[in-house]
């Protein structure tokens, strides 16, 4: 196993340890469970030889999280013989390869995302990095950054490919022990320039424009919100040029969308654990601005206990379907994985104890099935088969394009009446027979109460409580 020795010849290192694909794939071995990272962090070169030779391997694990390139392995049934594909989170590419039955999703969030890695007994890394500065140090790359300081730097990885990338991979400028890796920490070089690859930045739909309008008056100034990638954050982050005072991001991803509120002031500060599918444009962005704007580990940024600490924290996040308690289920379509539970859990754990913190779980009222039948997405309770990703307890306010339901804390019944308000309005008379066959609500409750009353609730008081700190017993001696 390599060691980082900043005495020797970087240069005559480089040299010495340098290897072609064929050549470092040799050195794959039966047994190995092999981290990749994220994103442009896969070397899909190494991944392609591997499988084109196929048949000289077996019982070889890679453990990732999301392609944005179409490895050829996921695509063959057959691949299962030989490799074994572990994967945290759930993109386009990624959702294809669930119905091929060629990868396993992976029951974890951000959270425990190393926890996860050693779980599978991760003991070798093969990642794309940066050329080697003057002193041989690789930057990580912005995909890197989140789990470099966690993995890198773990004992338990005995093996490392490090895969040199001068055109596809973009430095996040930060500390050495973050975001570099040091040359002479690669048991194996490679060089292999790729293409940049990004997702298109997604358009809000009507839908997303009205879920937002029913969020903005909640975000105030000096806020710090958090969102995920995709049409909603969009729309969020175009209504916030509109607020009046200036905001602060701190969230799992950073995007394109953010460059001109920094340069006008709007966000004066940003702390985001990776970029959210960004264009070549933001990339290069982040590795030159000169405003206060970084990329940090997991650690910090997507762990309840980093997300208690931030006051004013808003967190918004997006689900598939709400029980009438308020259980939501957001990473999979009944039994059919989607996405995964990233993130959302320190977001909305946290902000729910963060003093000022609010959170909002979105989704759209109703569905189309599979027979052109519509159906709610607000249910009297969960089918059988769904996969709950959020426990009703930190649920804080619920929104549909149909209103906004503040649960936090609340009586059953309490939930029950504000669920029914954001569900379609052909639904909720069968919403509430439905409930009334249960223990959980009788008809009485019921009185003087308008279902088709959509005034939204009043704002929360602000969490005053003092912030979550571990107990520091005293001495008994």
């Amino acid at each position: 196993m390599a060691k980082r020795d900043l005495t020797v010849d970087w240069q005559q290192y480089y040299k010495d340890h340098l290897v072609t694909i064929e050549e470092a794939a040799k050195h794959i071995q039966p047994g190995d469970v092999i981290y990749m990272g994220q994103a442009t962090q896969i070397p899909y070169a190494f991944l392609d030889y591997l499988y084109e030779h196929k048949e000289e391997y077996h019982d070889v694990t890679f453990w990732y999280n999301v392609m944005n390139y179409p490895a050829n392995m996921i695509f063959d049934h057959d691949t299962k013989e030989h490799f074994r594909l572990l994967n945290i989170f759930n993109l386009p590419i990624d959702r294809m390869a669930i119905d091929e039955h060629t990868i396993e999703v992976l029951g974890a969030g951000y959270d425990t995302y190393a926890n996860c890695m050693w779980e599978y007994g991760v003991n070798t890394s093969a990642t794309q990095v940066c050329p080697p500065d003057a002193n041989g140090w690789c930057n990580v790359g912005c995909y890197g950054v989140t789990t470099n300081s966690t993995t890198n730097t773990d004992p338990r990885i005995v093996k490392k490919f490090g895969f040199i990338d001068a055109t596809g991979v973009y430095m996040a400028p930060g500390p050495l022990e973050d975001n570099y890796i040091h040359i002479t920490e690669f048991d194996y070089i490679i060089e292999n320039n790729t293409e940049m690859m990004a997702l298109p930045i997604p358009e809000p739909t009507e839908l997303d424009v009205k879920v937002a309008s029913f969020i903005m008056p909640y975000i105030k100034d000096g806020d710090k919100v958090q969102i995920g990638f995709g049409g909603l954050g969009e729309e969020i982050l175009r209504n916030l040029k509109d607020l009046p005072g200036s905001f602060e991001v701190f969230s799992e991803v950073l995007c394109d969308s953010m460059m001109p509120l920094v340069e006008s002031g709007k966000i004066t500060r940003i702390r985001a654990s990776s970029p959210g599918a960004c264009t070549e444009e933001c990339f290069k962005w982040l590795a030159t601005t000169k405003h206060d704007v970084r990329v940090l580990p997991r650690t910090l940024c997507i762990e309840p206990l980093g997300a208690m600490e931030q006051e004013n924290l808003v967190a918004i996040n997006a689900t598939f379907m709400v029980d009438l308690l308020g259980q939501a289920c957001s990473e999979a379509q009944g039994l059919k994985p989607y996405t995964g539970m990233g993130g959302s859990l320190a977001y909305i754990y946290g902000s729910a104890r963060a003093k000022g913190g609010r959170s909002f779980l979105c989704l759209r009222s109703t569905y189309v099935d599979k027979n052109g039948e519509t159906k709610s997405n607000v249910v009297p309770w969960l089918p059988e088969g769904s996969i709950v990703s959020m426990l009703k307890n930190y649920v804080m306010f619920v929104v549909s394009e149909w209103g906004i339901a503040d649960i936090f804390l609340k009586s059953y019944p309490d939930r029950i009446k504000a669920l029914i308000k954001i569900a379609h309005p052909d639904f909720r008379p069968w919403l509430k027979e439905k409930i009334l066959t249960t223990p959980l609500i009788e008809e009485w409750d019921f009185r003087n109460y308008d279902m088709y009353d959509n005034t939204p609730p009043a704002p929360r008081q602000p969490n005053t409580a003092t912030p979550y700190r571990a107990y520091d017993f005293p001495s008994t001696k």
